[in-house]
C-alpha cells in the first residue's frame, strides 16, 4: 500500500529529528521550513507536528520555536523498529479480565523484547479486517489477526487464503485445513482436561455452561469435555446461555446459572467455557447459598489473572499465551511465501479453591 502524504511527511520529520539528535541539537526547523523542504502543504505539516507533540516527541515554545523533548531519543528508537500490525476485535476489558486484552498485552510485551513495534488496530468484523488486508496488498508488513467472536464464512476463508504473499498469522481461532498460518490453543484437549479435573475431585453430576458464541474453538472445548464425561459415565447437563456475537455474556452466564440452581438443578461440578462466564457463575453459586469448592466445583477456561485474585480463587484451563507469542514471532521471523504452519498448543490446569479436592475419585478417569 502506497504511503499517504501524511505518512510520508511524518517519516521524513522523524528522520530529521534523528539527524538533529545525532548532531547534538534540540531545535527543529519551523513548520513552513519543513513544508518547503518536502514540497508538502503547510496544513499537512501542521497536522503531523500536532500528532508528534501529542505523542511526546516535541514541545512548542511560543516565540522561540519547536524543540525535541528529553524522551525523544527513546521514542525515535521505537518509531524505527520493524512493525507488526496486530488486528483485533474491539477490546473492552483489561488484561486482568478479558482474554483478548490479556493476549494483546502479552504480544506487545514480547514484541518489545524482540525489537518489534506493535501497531494495534481494532476491527469489528472479519469483512472489516479483510478490507484492511486489501489495503496492505502491496505490503510485506507482518500481520497478526485475533478475530472477533463470530465464525468465518466459507467465502471469508477463501478470501483470507488469497493473502499468501503477506506474513499473516491468525491466532486464537481454529481455522481447519486452509492455507493460512494458524496458532491457537488445543481447545479439545483443554475441554478434556477440565472434565478429568472435575472427575478427579469426585464430581459425578456435571454442568457445562455455554457462555460464549458458538465458535469452532468453543465447540472443541465442549467436544473434549463431553467425550471424557461420557466415557466415565458421569451425567452432563448443558446450560446454554444462547450467546451470540457481542451479547453481554457475563450477564447471560450469571442469569442462566442462577436460574438453573434456583430451579433445583444440583450439579457438583460446573465447567464454564470461559473465565468471564466462570466469574459470573461463581457469583450465582454464592447467591444461591452454596459454597464454591465444597458444594459445587467450578472450572473456567483462559487462565486470566482475575481468576487468581478472585475470592475464592477459581480453577481454570489456562491458555498458553506466552507460548502463543513465542510461536507467533518465531513464525514471522522465518516466514516464507507458500509455507503454512498450523499449531495447536497444549493448555494447562491452573489450580484454584473453586475446584474441590477429595482423597479419591469415585470412578476411573479416562485418559
Amino acid at each position: 500500500m502506497a504511503e499517504t502524504l501524511f505518512e510520508e511527511s511524518r517519516r521524513y520529520i522523524l528522520g530529521k529529528m534523528r539527524g538533529i539528535l545525532r548532531e547534538g541539537g534540540r531545535k527543529l526547523p519551523t513548520d513552513r521550513e519543513l513544508a518547503g523542504e518536502m514540497f508538502a502543504s503547510y496544513a499537512t505539516i501542521r497536522l503531523v507536528m500536532g500528532e508528534l507533540e501529542r505523542e511526546g516527541f516535541i514541545r512548542r515554545i511560543r516565540g522561540s520555536g519547536t524543540y525535541l523533548e528529553p524522551g525523544a531519543a527513546e521514542l525515535l528508537e521505537r518509531a524505527f523498529l520493524p512493525v507488526v500490525r496486530l488486528f483485533t476485535s474491539p477490546v473492552n476489558g483489561t488484561a486482568d479480565n478479558d482474554y483478548a486484552a490479556y493476549l494483546v498485552d502479552e504480544l506487545t510485551r514480547q514484541a518489545a523484547g524482540k525489537r518489534f513495534r506493535i501497531e494495534h488496530r481494532q476491527v469489528a468484523t472479519h469483512n472489516a479486517f479483510l478490507a484492511e488486508l486489501d489495503k496492505e496488498a502491496d505490503s510485506r508488513v507482518p500481520v497478526v489477526y485475533l478475530p472477533p467472536t463470530a465464525p468465518f464464512t466459507m467465502q471469508q476463508l477463501g478470501r483470507l487464503g488469497r493473502f499468501d504473499h503477506i506474513p499473516l498469522v491468525v491466532i486464537d481461532c481454529e481455522l481447519g485445513n486452509i492455507n493460512v498460518n494458524n496458532i491457537t490453543t488445543d481447545n479439545r484437549k483443554g475441554g478434556m482436561l477440565a472434565a478429568r479435573t472435575l472427575l478427579a475431585g469426585g464430581c459425578r453430576k456435571l454442568a457445562l455452561l455455554l457462555c460464549e458464541p458458538p465458535l469452532r474453538q468453543i465447540s472443541q472445548r465442549v467436544q473434549g469435555f463431553t467425550e471424557i464425561a461420557e466415557l466415565s459415565g458421569a451425567e452432563v447437563e448443558i446450560w446454554d446461555c444462547q450467546v451470540r456475537g457481542d451479547d453481554e455474556r457475563t450477564a447471560l452466564a450469571h442469569r442462566k446459572t442462577l436460574a438453573a440452581l434456583r430451579a433445583g438443578h444440583r450439579p457438583d461440578g460446573i465447567f464454564a467455557v470461559s473465565d468471564s462466564g466462570a466469574v459470573s457463575a461463581a457469583e450465582a453459586i454464592r447467591q444461591s447459598g452454596f459454597e464454591l469448592g465444597r458444594d459445587i466445583a467450578l472450572i473456567g477456561f483462559d487462565g486470566l489473572p482475575a481468576t487468581r485474585t478472585h475470592k475464592p480463587s477459581l480453577g481454570s484451563i489456562a491458555q498458553p499465551v506466552a507460548e502463543i507469542g513465542e510461536e507467533v514471532f518465531s513464525l514471522l521471523g522465518t516466514w516464507q511465501q507458500g509455507t503454512h504452519v498450523q499449531k495447536l498448543l497444549s493448555p494447562r490446569f491452573q489450580s484454584g479453591a473453586s475446584v474441590m479436592k477429595k482423597e479419591k475419585a469415585t470412578t476411573a478417569i479416562p485418559t
